[in-house]
């Protein structure tokens, strides 16, 4: 990257190069050759987030008064429909119910606070800018929630909907608060995440000292600088990383691109996961009860079990395990098909070794 243009820092930019500089090659560097557009992969905890934080965000400039009169969970429901299917990440109808019933619980907690009765207040921009570098890099990001206290001064809540909780040293909230001070007109008094999963409420949250925090993300800018100088964006775990494995996917053949988000100029991809795929075969009834039975061993890497109640081993080249195979191939995407055949020779290798 030439520094002539300008690096844009977010909180998820230095989460991203943090958990491994190969994943944040792939999600801020890299360019998809057909499109010119970045590549962002689709999944379901991606998916509930946004759709949750549309549902709540988007009440931000309606007034006190309407707010009262619309029904969280009838937006929710519209706004999720967005998501259903490979567009949310989810390939599995039992996962996609699992996840949009986590939105209406959470749609529940927040109509039952009083949340929406509490004057608010937007930034003028909708993304605000701070900067690091004498313009080679901004400090960029999206608040979710500026509430306007009693006092007059603000209240930044960000929304969670995941199950884990930020660590002790995240600069999200400082993040925010940084930018709200050079942004907002009124000041920054409180600082909460809202664990919409969890509590009831926003949770107060100590932030420190700014000055501190515009240290560090600085030092971590120059990190993604040097990496960029360079182009080296090593795997943090040596090509075997839960973050940066699932790109590495795309490009194996076990992806399929789904659509593009034109705003954000990113082109949206599907991975094709093992597990669940396997999962997709077992609920999906193209394969009868015993065909079922037979595909479990052999992805449990049983290949020479005999099926309870019958004197026939489940065997490669039988009969029945040709009728099986058909069936997957007629049912299957290719890229399903690829997920399920890796998994079949993973496992069984696995019962040889």
């Amino acid at each position: 990257m030439n520094f002539k243009q300008t690096l844009w820092i977010s909180h998820s930019a230095l989460s991203a190069y943090s958990r491994c500089p190969h994943l944040y090659y792939f999600e801020y560097i890299y360019r998809n050759p057909k499109t010119g557009n970045r590549i962002q992969i689709v999944n379901p905890y991606l998916s509930l987030g946004s759709a949750v934080h549309e549902t709540i965000e988007g009440l931000a400039n309606v007034s006190i008064k309407k707010r009262k009169q619309i029904s969280l969970k009838e937006r929710f429901e519209n706004i999720f429909e967005g998501y259903r299917g490979k567009k949310g990440g989810f390939l599995l109808k039992s996962q996609e119910n699992d996840f949009y019933g986590r939105g209406v619980k959470m749609m529940e907690r927040v109509e039952k606070s009083n949340f929406l009765e509490k004057p608010s207040t937007m930034l003028e921009k909708n993304f605000p800018v701070v900067d690091l570098f004498s313009g080679e890099a901004k400090l960029v990001g999206s608040l979710d929630w500026i509430e306007v206290l009693p006092g007059g001064g603000a209240h930044i809540i960000d929304f969670k909907t995941g199950n884990n909780r930020e660590g002790n040293g995240s600069l999200q909230l400082p993040i925010y608060a940084i930018l709200a001070k050079e942004n907002l007109s009124i000041e920054v008094e409180k600082v909460s995440y809202w664990y919409l999963q969890h509590d009831d409420n926003p949770v107060s949250q100590e932030i420190g000292d700014l000055n501190s925090s515009l240290e560090a993300i600085k030092e971590k800018t120059s990190a993604i600088k040097r990496s960029i100088a360079n182009n080296y964006f090593p795997c943090k775990y040596n090509g075997k990383c839960f973050s940066c494995g699932d790109y590495e996917k795309i490009f194996g053949g076990e992806a399929e691109m789904i659509g593009s988000d034109k705003e954000r100029k990113k082109d949206l991809f599907f991975v094709f996961k093992e597990e669940d795929v396997a999962k997709k075969v077992i609920e999906d009834n193209f394969l009868n009860a015993d065909e079922k039975e037979m595909f479990k061993d052999r992805i449990a890497g049983n290949t020479n079990e005999t099926k309870k109640g019958s004197g026939d081993p489940v065997e490669e080249g039988t009969e029945k395990v040709q009728e099986i195979k058909a069936k997957l191939k007629k049912n299957l995407s290719k890229g399903e098909l690829k997920a399920v055949v890796k998994l079949l020779n993973n496992n069984g290798k696995k019962s040889e070794s």
